[in-house]
């Protein structure tokens, strides 16, 4: 993710933040997105541990890009299944208990419909994530049944605008009025927006004339290797105005 500043002449965007990806390198069918094997995993009870995976290696990364002086915040997805599981919660506690990083340096990402499938339970464990110091987004936003109600009840940092918004919201006005309506609704509320499915440098530009604070997609970065990820970093992208 780039968060993006301006200059009279050109525009600096700096890499601030970045999500952890999985991908299952499978011995057959070779290697397959997370829509293939996610649902599997909610079906089978294995969610928690893969998840829990994820957010070890991720702290580790964190780390060790601190070690090469780079800032960078790293958003981890929770399933919805996840939201009401004590256990899961329990494990978070005791890794964060561990955790060689200061958790703010976290971010767990929501989808808008898990966190409406069962409000209550939802706000309560984010209040529980949000404790520990994890920041909160809410992924995918603007695909669900879209309420007002739980951006005021849930405790959240940042809305994530869904890419099918964003991708031609420079060309389509009724795509960039929705963007920009959610920008200002968003920083009214005290949240940072991103948006994703940013593909070209005319989406980046539109969403800096209307401050969006971050923007994620391929015109950026496509998914990459740890190694190949702390190339960029403290690398300017660097846009002409």
């Amino acid at each position: 993710m780039l968060t993006i500043n301006r200059s009279s002449t050109y525009r600096l965007c700096r890499f601030c933040s970045v999500e952890a990806l999985v991908r299952w390198q499978h011995e057959t069918r070779g290697l397959l997105r997370p829509d293939l094997f996610i649902p599997l995993a909610e079906r089978n009870d294995r969610i928690a541990r893969l998840t829990l995976h994820v957010l070890r290696q991720t702290i580790a990364d964190i780390s060790k890009w601190q070690l090469a002086g780079h800032s960078i915040t790293a958003a981890v997805n929770v399933s919805a299944k996840l939201l009401t599981s004590e256990d899961f919660i329990s494990q978070l506690r005791l890794i964060g208990a561990e955790s060689i990083i200061d958790p703010v340096m976290l971010t767990f990402e929501v989808t808008e419909s898990a966190a409406m499938h069962d409000p209550r339970a939802a706000g309560a464990a984010l209040r529980s994530f949000r404790d520990m110091g994890i920041a909160i987004s809410m992924d995918d936003y603007g695909t669900g049944q879209p309420t007002l109600t739980y951006l005021k009840q849930l405790p959240l940092d940042e809305l994530k605008i869904d890419r099918s918004f964003v991708q031609f919201a420079h060309r389509n006005r009724a795509d960039g009025v929705l963007v920009r309506s959610t920008v200002n609704l968003a920083h009214d509320l005290g949240l940072k927006v991103v948006a994703e499915g940013v593909e070209d440098a005319d989406c980046l530009a539109f969403l800096q004339t209307i401050a969006c604070d971050m923007a994620q997609g391929y015109y950026i970065g496509r998914p990459m290797e740890t190694e190949d990820l702390q190339l960029l970093l403290g690398r300017p992208f660097v846009m002409a105005a």
